[in-house]
């Protein structure tokens, strides 16, 4: 049985950028982890995706496509969507009298 951890995108961030930072050639300084965000596909191997570095010419997007593949294995994002609005009020609803 494969459980995930349910991650925010801002948690799972930190630990992308983290590890992103210690596997990158210590050449580039330039690329950066990118936010991950949701996507929905019937048969993905994840829930979410996130930019991969490009045109930097030292590897770092091999680098980064490796590390995603392994993240995406051991973690789910959480689906953070916005609660429900309430429906509006009918007239005279909640209104005070005095």
């Amino acid at each position: 049985m494969n459980r995930k951890t349910h991650m925010a995108a801002a948690d799972l961030f930190v630990l992308l950028d983290r590890e992103f930072r210690r596997r990158r050639p210590r050449d580039c300084q330039s690329c950066e982890t990118q936010l991950p965000y949701l996507v929905e596909r019937a048969g993905a191997a994840s829930n979410w995706e996130a930019m991969v570095p490009m045109g930097c010419g030292q590897g770092c997007a091999a680098v980064f496509e490796e590390m995603l593949a392994e993240f995406q294995r051991l973690y789910e994002l959480k689906d953070e969507a916005e609660p429900p609005m309430r429906p509006p009020r009918k007239a005279g609803e909640g209104e005070r009298t005095r």
